[in-house]
């Protein structure tokens, strides 16, 4: 039996464990949250500038995009806080308080900056030109999907473990459960996205009904004298 020292510091080491076990998950975010955007930034700018016309508006739906995306990345992170102090069974009282507060003070935040940039794109040309967006929407994608595949792949080895898997296999639910969800939700809605889009349509120049090629790709003395 453990009296109540020793059930402190097992209940203590909840939120610990949960702190160490999200860090890789977290340097992966920040690392990759700085650095491939830049080079989405120089994908965009050099696809825009073999465009036939300029996207003007390209900058700010770059940052929009990206805003949006840190914001989604926040809420799927903190919605996965808030499952796992749910799920947890060696957190209780206080203890669960520590996982499920900061997990609202990442929701609150992420969720009214997505909101905001998600409403300002609908008044940029993102529909009518969505190079940018779907830059973005493949990228978050590949994230949420590195994520929910860790957690699939980290899920089946807790499962196949010998014994009682524990607060591991409760880690890797969340994991399942939030992030393997929205990589297969957002890749459904990409993949979408992509599959309906118009091809552009190839420049065909003007031929008139009788056959003859237009007046302007004749010879001088071919053409007929105006009347």
């Amino acid at each position: 039996m453990f009296d109540d020292d020793d059930y402190g510091s097992r209940s203590f080491m909840g939120p610990m464990y949960l702190l160490s076990m999200m860090t890789p998950v977290l340097v992966v975010m920040m690392i990759t949250s700085l650095l491939f955007p830049l080079l989405l930034y120089v994908i965009a700018r050099w696809r825009d500038h073999r465009a036939p016309v300029a996207d003007p508006q390209l900058g700010l739906k770059f940052a929009l995009h990206f805003f949006r995306v840190q914001s989604y990345q926040l809420l799927l992170f903190g919605t996965a806080m808030l499952v796992y102090s749910m799920l947890s069974k060696e957190m209780r009282g206080e203890m669960r308080e520590m996982i499920y507060r900061p997990a609202f003070g990442f929701l609150v935040p992420a969720g009214i900056v997505f909101g905001v940039a998600t409403a300002m794109l609908g008044r940029t040309n993102n529909y009518t030109s969505p190079a940018v967006g779907r830059l973005f929407n493949g990228y978050n994608l590949m994230l949420s999907g590195f994520i929910g595949f860790a957690a699939l792949i980290w899920g089946f080895q807790a499962l196949f473990q010998k014994g009682s898997s524990g607060e591991l296999g409760r880690l890797a639910w969340t994991g399942i459960l939030v992030y393997t969800t929205a990589w297969v939700v957002q890749g459904a809605i990409f993949g979408r996205s992509v599959l309906e889009a118009t091809p552009p349509q190839s420049y065909e120049p003007p031929s008139s009904s009788s056959g003859e090629p237009p007046p302007s790709a004749m010879p001088g003395p071919m053409q007929k004298p105006l009347a």
